[in-house]
């Protein structure tokens, strides 16, 4: 086996790894500094055999970047919201960006604004009066028996402090690092939890580049490194 392939088949077997891990794996079959192994990384990289993640970690191939939906209700909706309060920041997302992910399909019509934490309430109580269906971070119990999610609706969320958001034609919007932690995380997420995050996790690493230390460093700020580190390290 050549050293292309060893180095192709230590991808196959994981989302990412460092020169490191490679070396380790690589050395315990043929001798190789790790100049000689970037030179091979470099070349398969430029072949689009592998692909640079972020500093120091690679991974099988090259994949396409994760941009949510911007449809004209999120649009309207963030246009509505940043100009009665100018002053905080405000993401918002829809619900169908996550349906994209996920293995069994559930329908999700809501759109989702997150603000500080000490905002929500004024921003939930803004869209009551404008006449919007709208739930104020709502727990898993109250999802569960009063939310039904094929029915269009706005849900206010609290968030998180130098989480892991971008620019969208000029709309504050989740990166796909952020949704995945979310995901897992918040309350009214339940119904994602457990087997089906795995599955959501499958499918984002299959389909898009992601940043995994980006997104273990927002896991953290969140409490749930571990969670996401078995998450992402499963193999079916």
């Amino acid at each position: 086996m050549s050293t292309a392939d060893l180095i192709l088949d230590f991808a196959n077997s994981r989302n990412s790894f460092t020169l490191c891990e490679l070396a380790g794996y690589v050395r315990d079959r043929e001798d190789i500094s790790d100049s000689g192994l970037l030179w091979h990384i470099k070349k398969l990289i430029k072949q689009k055999h592998l692909s640079r993640l972020s500093r120091g970690l690679y991974g099988k191939q090259a994949k396409s970047d994760f941009i949510p939906s911007l449809t004209e209700d999120l649009r309207i909706l963030y246009a509505n919201l940043t100009r009665a309060f100018p002053l905080i920041d405000i993401v918002v997302y829809s619900g169908n960006d996550i349906n994209s992910l996920q293995h069994h399909l559930s329908a999700n019509n809501a759109l989702y604004v997150e603000v500080p934490k000490d905002a929500t309430e004024a921003v939930f109580h803004y869209l009551t009066d404008k006449k919007i269906r709208a739930y104020h971070r709502p727990t898993e119990d109250f999802m569960s028996d009063y939310v039904d999610l094929a029915e269009k609706s706005v849900i206010v969320k609290a968030l998180t402090t130098e989480a892991p958001i971008k620019t969208v034609d000029g709309v504050m919007m989740p990166t796909l690092e952020k949704m995945l932690v979310d995901i897992n995380a918040d309350p009214d997420f339940y119904y994602l939890q457990g087997n089906e995050a795995f599955n959501i996790m499958q499918n984002a690493l299959s389909l898009y580049s992601i940043n995994t230390p980006k997104m273990l460093r927002y896991a953290s700020r969140r409490g749930i490194r571990e969670t996401m580190l078995t998450i992402l390290n499963y193999k079916d």
